[in-house]
């Protein structure tokens, strides 16, 4: 049987796509990380990860094993926080899942935030990929509300069975693009000067999301060149970025979390912000405090001053980043 320190290490290499940053959340060195994971991967008698010195990626087997075992491993630390939070101060419990690309301290600052305004009530945050929070949509979801990235404004997308709380972050948009790219040496690019260039088109999510994420069309109404693929980690998608030549439409401060030669990342004019906001199912089983969640993380955007008008000022988000 698998030691659970092995688990944990799997688990959170294959959340970050990188030893140093698993080791750092784990509180471990990166080479006993690395240990526990070699020791995995010779319990189950199969690779879990291909290592290679630019990257990190999951293998199919690392794959399988990671879908099978991460909602195990959530419902029982949920249960345990849930048992423990009872137990201790007898407050009500909210299941908050992160996206692990937002900005700086955003997920500590508004679990912190609205256990200031309910104290009542007790955050357990999570980190997930974008991508794993999307698949939420169509089973059960294994928190009560989501705070995540939306490709404009949330209202505008029409994810059904979803309530989207208020806009807190704002950010431009930017694109990836190879090194070696055709417009990689440019400042800025407009949204027109895409359609002549290979963007990559995730299948898989809401039309709504995908379409507002990388649109079919530009503004002007030219067909963009979509290559679609599966929704798959970042890591995997900038590994196509640097290996086909493709570009992938992003946010600006995307290389505040993941440093990767051989890409750059160029603002886009010409398609609207990408925003962050509060996500909970619209069902039976929506927490009562969802909504509440929403409110206080928009009231605690107010007061921080995150960026939410980036026409009017493009360096907003600059110079509130490291204030978060």
């Amino acid at each position: 049987m698998a030691d659970m320190r092995e688990i944990e290490a799997f688990l959170t290499v294959a959340e970050e796509m990188h030893f140093g940053r698993a080791a750092e959340r784990l509180g471990l060195s990166t080479s006993r990380v690395s240990f526990l994971v070699k020791r995995l991967e010779r319990r189950v008698k199969a690779p879990l990860f291909e290592r290679t010195s630019r990257r990190v990626a999951l293998t199919p087997q690392g794959e399988y094993l990671f879908a099978e075992v991460r909602p195990a491993t959530v419902r029982i630390e949920r249960a345990l926080a849930d048992v423990g939070a009872w137990a201790s101060s007898h407050r009500e419990i909210l299941r908050v899942g992160f996206a692990n690309t937002l900005p700086g301290s955003m997920a500590a600052d508004l679990a912190a935030a609205f256990e200031r305004r309910y104290q009542g009530c007790r955050v357990v945050p999570s980190a997930h990929p974008t991508a794993d929070m999307l698949s939420w949509l169509d089973r059960d979801w294994i928190v009560d509300v989501v705070v995540t990235w939306m490709p404009g404004e949330p209202a505008q997308l029409g994810v059904p069975g979803l309530e989207v709380g208020p806009v807190i972050w704002r950010e431009r948009r930017a694109v990836v693009l190879a090194a070696d790219h055709p417009l990689a040496g440019r400042s800025t690019i407009d949204a027109e000067e895409l359609a002549d260039h290979e963007v990559i088109y995730a299948i898989g999510v809401p039309p709504g999301y995908a379409d507002g994420w990388t649109p079919r069309v530009t503004p002007a109404g030219r067909p963009m060149s979509l290559r679609r693929v599966s929704v798959t980690y970042v890591e995997e998608i900038l590994r196509m970025v640097v290996e086909d030549g493709v570009g992938h439409l992003t946010f600006v401060s995307v290389p505040d979390r993941y440093k990767v030669p051989g890409v750059v990342v160029i603002p886009v004019t010409g398609l609207p912000p990408m925003t962050v906001a509060t996500m909970w199912p619209d069902t039976t089983a929506r927490h009562r405090l969802a909504p509440a969640f929403a409110q206080a993380a928009l009231a605690h955007s107010a007061e921080a001053g995150w960026p939410l008008d980036v026409d009017r000022d493009a360096s907003h988000h600059d110079r509130h980043a490291s204030g978060l």
